[in-house]
C-alpha cells in the first residue's frame, strides 16, 4: 500500500505538535521515521490511523491507499485500521490485553473483519504463530507468563494476522535488550517483505533504523529536518538534528552492529 502525507499539521490542546510534515511510502517499501522523543512522531502515526485525541485539531492530507483519512468516517477507519493498516506498538506488555491468551489476542483482528469458524481462526493463529518463532505452547499462555521478547512477537503476529498491506512499527524495540532488539528487527522486515507490505517505522534510534529501512525522514519539533537513503544519512548527515542522532546511535543499541551496513550485507557476511 502506498502513502502520502502532504502538509499535514497537527495540535493538541492549540499546542503545535506537527507542522507542514510531507512523507511518502512507495508500496512495498520500508521507510523510517526517526526523531527524538517529543519530536512528533508518535502522533503524526496516530494521524495516520484517525486515533488523534478528541482536543487536536488537523488539517492536510494522508492517504493510505485510495483512502484519505483526514476527515473519514469512523465506520471508514474501524475497517480500514487491522484489515489494511496493521500496528506493532512501542510497549508490547502495555497493548497485549492481559485477560486474553495469546491465540485470543493474535485471533481477535480476524475475528474483527472476517467471517471465519472457529477452526479457521485457529489453523491461521497456529500459522502465525510459526511465523513469528513461537511455539504451539505459547498459545494458552497469557501476556504476563512471556518475556519481552515473546511478547512483541505477539504484537507482531496480531498485526500482520490479517495480511494488512501497510505496517506502522512505533518504536517496537524500545523496551527491549540490544540482541533482542535485531532479532525483532529483523523478524519485523521479514515478515513484511514476505507479505510485499509497506511499513512505516518510527524510532529515536538510527542504528535500529540502518536495519530496518531502506529511506528514511528526520522529524525534529514536529518538522521534516532531513531525508533520503537511510544509510546516505547516516553515512553523511547534513543537518544538526540528523548529526545528533547519528552519533546517539553510534554509541548506544546494536553496538555490534556496523552502523554503515544494511540488512543486505550481514547477510552476505
Amino acid at each position: 500500500m502506498s502513502v502520502t502525507v502532504e502538509a499535514l499539521s497537527i495540535a493538541i490542546g492549540g499546542k503545535p505538535i506537527a507542522a507542514d510534515v510531507n512523507l511518502d511510502i512507495a508500496d512495498g517499501e520500508r521507510v523510517g521515521l526517526i526523531g527524538s522523543s517529543g519530536s512528533g512522531k508518535s502522533m503524526i502515526s496516530k494521524a495516520m490511523l484517525g486515533l488523534l485525541p478528541l482536543n487536536a485539531t488537523v488539517s492536510g492530507s494522508v492517504i493510505l491507499g485510495e483512502t484519505q483519512v483526514i476527515g473519514a468516517s469512523e465506520r471508514e477507519l474501524a475497517d480500514l485500521r487491522g484489515r489494511y493498516v496493521g500496528t506493532v506498538f512501542q510497549n508490547p506488555a502495555a497493548s497485549l490485553n492481559p485477560v486474553m491468551t495469546v491465540a485470543q489476542q493474535i485471533g481477535l483482528p480476524l475475528k474483527l473483519h472476517y467471517d471465519l469458524t472457529k477452526a479457521e481462526r485457529a489453523e491461521r493463529v497456529a500459522r502465525m504463530l510459526g511465523k513469528v518463532g513461537l511455539s504451539a505452547d505459547a498459545a494458552n499462555k497469557y501476556p504476563h507468563e512471556l518475556s519481552g521478547g515473546q511478547q512483541q512477537r505477539v504484537g507482531i503476529a496480531t498485526a500482520l494476522i490479517t495480511s494488512p498491506r501497510f505496517i506502522i512499527a512505533d518504536e517496537p524495540t524500545t523496551a527491549l535488550d540490544s540482541i533482542t532488539q535485531r532479532q525483532i528487527v529483523d523478524l519485523l522486515t521479514a515478515l513484511v517483505d514476505d507479505a510485499g507490505a509497506s511499513m512505516l517505522f518510527i524510532t529515536h534510534d538510527f542504528s535500529v533504523l540502518a536495519r530496518a529501512t531502506t529511506r528514511c525522514y528526520v522529524l525534529e519539533s514536529g518538522r521534516i529536518v532531513d531525508s533520503g537513503v537511510t544509510a546516505e544519512v547516516l553515512a553523511d548527515p547534513q543537518t544538526p538534528e540528523s548529526k545528533r542522532l547519528v552519533s546517539a546511535a553510534r554509541s548506544l543499541t546494536l553496538r555490534s552492529v556496523d552502523l554503515h551496513s544494511t540488512k543486505e550485507d550481514s547477510h552476505e557476511q
